[in-house]
């Protein structure tokens, strides 16, 4: 089962677009990847012009050199994986989104927005009936310190509670070799 998720852009008018995202929804995978790889607009545009996506990753374009592709064997590690560009669907395109109306989809389970003022943002649908945007870096902050460690850079993904004592160990020993 996937985490689906839309990402979304605050448009200057005040209006939204966004596109889907089939995979890995969750804020210590795409909302991680948005604030570690996606703060500049010009990105986010570019991520938007590319549409609808089933693996958000940090770099949007492929090594022209290498194959990259929808299927799994051959994508390039690091590279969004795109619906129109890797898999030739059509459709695909970014589309105006109400937030309203994604607070009631019970389809999707993460939205993220990145507001005009450059800051990724987020709510879980159904939540409650008001759309609450709450700030995706502080809350990623808070979950990685309720598993008593720091956020790790460049780690996305569902962590374990194998992988969550690892990550401790190696930071309870990178803070004793930093004295």
């Amino acid at each position: 089962m996937s985490t689906r998720s839309y990402i979304c852009r605050e448009n200057e008018d005040g209006t939204y677009t966004g596109i889907y995202c089939h995979s890995d929804g969750y804020l210590t995978h795409n909302g991680a990847i948005l604030i570690d790889h996606y703060q500049e607009r010009d990105k986010v545009d570019k991520l938007m012009d590319l549409g609808c996506l089933s693996y958000l990753q940090p770099k949007i374009e492929p090594d022209p050199d290498k194959p990259h592709s929808f299927d799994y064997n051959d994508r390039q590690d690091g590279v969004c994986v795109f619906y129109g560009r890797d898999r030739g669907e059509k459709e695909q395109e970014s589309f105006a989104v109400a937030l309203e109306e994604v607070g009631q989809n019970d389809w999707i389970e993460y939205c993220y927005v990145f507001t005009q003022d450059a800051r990724w943002k987020y709510f879980e649908p159904n939540e409650d009936s008001v759309i609450n945007l709450r700030d995706v870096e502080a809350d990623l902050n808070t979950e990685f310190k309720g598993y008593g460690i720091d956020r790790p850079p460049n780690e996305y993904g569902w962590f374990s509670k194998e992988e969550i004592a690892k990550l401790k160990a190696e930071q309870k020993q990178n803070c004793g070799s930093e004295m």
